[in-house]
């Protein structure tokens, strides 16, 4: 999918529920931390934005991009996808819950906006995004990704 680099099962998360947003970002980039995409920095970045910003990162109904400016910490190009059980409340009125998270490590602008598309597009199939909420195992988020 993205340019230099595959979907693997290392970059996927089942969970269950989530005290909080900050818990359930800081887990979603785990994956990218372990695997060297980005530094601990980057992932304070995605909690600062939010604090900041409010949670833009929600980007339809159930659905997160948690990431932050290049510079924050950023080393190579990355994501992973987490899928939650229960919803996770970025707002206490509901109106920006999520359960799938993808956690992105852009290196640029330019890799951003790439990396943006190509998950809009598979995210704007329903039967994909459909796919996706019922996904039970690594393989099936595979299927969907690559």
């Amino acid at each position: 999918m993205i340019k230099g680099f595959k979907l693997t099962k290392d970059y996927i998360q089942f969970a269950n529920s989530f005290e909080n947003w900050e818990d359930a970002v800081i887990q979603s980039a785990q994956p990218l931390l372990d695997g060297g995409h980005i530094k601990q920095s980057y992932i304070d970045g995605m909690i600062d934005s939010v604090k900041e910003y409010g949670p833009y990162i929600v980007i339809a109904p159930r659905i997160a991009l948690p990431h932050a400016r290049p510079e924050t910490g950023s080393v190579t190009i990355g994501y992973s996808v987490m899928l939650t059980k229960k919803p996770v409340q970025f707002l206490e009125d509901g109106s920006s819950d999520a359960e799938l998270f993808i956690a992105l490590s852009c290196v640029d602008a330019d890799t951003h906006l790439q990396m943006l598309q190509e998950i809009v597009e598979i995210l704007s199939d329903d039967a994909k995004q459909d796919a996706l909420f019922n996904a039970k195992t690594e393989e099936d988020i595979l299927a969907i990704f690559n």
